[in-house]
């Protein structure tokens, strides 16, 4: 299995560390650190740590994509890049020390794709889906480039499907909407995202879970709802019997970024077995795995292995 990992919209992430936020006043930086960042490209890094290698296809432009590549390469990750006219994107986590207030996240809304770049981005990705074989998921990770048509997970999960590939989804709002209709094999909202696609608050666990019964329906597919601390659910549209809940270890966290990611990633790399409760199971000791250690970096396999033999999986009802 050689998954096709595609983020179409990849980042520096810079974490800048303070003592505290001060509004209104000079806040000092204590350190910074950069690495390769955006969903697909943390997707893409996990399933390497956990031996599963796939290939990531992402745009790159500018002095901040040549970084981002030169990370990748670092890292051993296998990629290809579509050249951008405008740089790559920086995001900025700003961290404060424990106990001094929450984590801050900042995203630009750039750069945005020309008519052109977002047609041939597209025409690329295509080719690329097309070459894969069945056993080689295609997983679509984060949000669109901007200036990318809303539709344009829909066609790759739709091309997807005429290859013979299984699609894996993790994104939000309307794209995420449009390609729901077009039965992707497997989609991992959290509970905003849920929200989101029911188009309504879900105050409750049972409302909860009739949303995510409900999105598992419409794609006649796997649903892998993550739920923070609470760990995670996994059901099958097909068969209303196949639904399980995970607990995740009991843990501090001492980072949040990416560990939806991590989940993504831990499914994935197990989605060999026949037994989804291994999907289940290794995708929330992985994202659980990615609260224990800064962002952009990876653990021991130990404490993997640890966390893993502590989740617990009972049926769903």
């Amino acid at each position: 299995m050689t998954p096709l990992v595609v983020s179409l919209n990849p980042a520096i992430d810079a974490e800048w560390r303070v003592t505290e936020v001060l509004p209104e006043e000079k806040n000092e930086l204590l350190s910074e650190r950069r690495w390769p960042g955006g969903k697909g490209v943390n997707v893409a890094r996990w399933l390497t740590w956990l031996g599963t290698p796939g290939r990531l296809f992402l745009p790159l432009g500018g002095e901040a994509g040549r970084e981002l590549a030169a990370g990748l390469e670092r890292e051993g990750i296998d990629f290809a890049a579509y050249p951008l006219r405008e740089s790559t994107r920086v995001n900025v986590v700003i961290t404060p020390n424990p106990g001094n207030g929450p984590q801050y996240r900042f995203n630009p809304t750039w750069p945005r794709l020309t008519a052109r770049e977002a047609s041939g981005l597209r025409r690329q990705t295509l080719a690329l889906v097309a070459e894969g074989t069945a056993s080689d998921p295609l997983v679509l990770s984060g949000t669109l480039a901007f200036g990318a048509p809303p539709d344009t997970y829909a066609r790759l999960v739709r091309a997807a499907r005429r290859a013979g590939r299984r699609a894996v989804l993790d994104c939000d709002r309307q794209p995420f909407a449009l390609a729901v209709k077009e039965a992707p094999w497997l989609v991992k909202p959290n509970e905003f995202e849920l929200a989101q696609w029911a188009g309504k608050r879900l105050r409750t666990e049972r409302a909860e879970y009739r949303a995510a019964r409900a999105l598992a329906e419409a794609t006649g597919g796997w649903v892998l709802m993550s739920r923070g601390s609470q760990g995670a659910w996994l059901m099958n549209g097909g068969n209303p019997r196949a639904a399980w809940s995970a607990s995740a270890p009991r843990v501090t966290p001492r980072n949040r970024v990416g560990a939806g990611d991590a989940m993504l990633a831990g499914a994935i790399a197990a989605s060999g077995s026949a037994d989804p409760c291994q999907w289940l199971r290794d995708a929330v000791a992985t994202g659980t795995t990615a609260t224990q250690v800064p962002p952009g970096e990876l653990p021991a396999r130990a404490l993997w292995r640890r966390l893993r033999a502590a989740v617990r999986i009972t049926p769903l009802t």
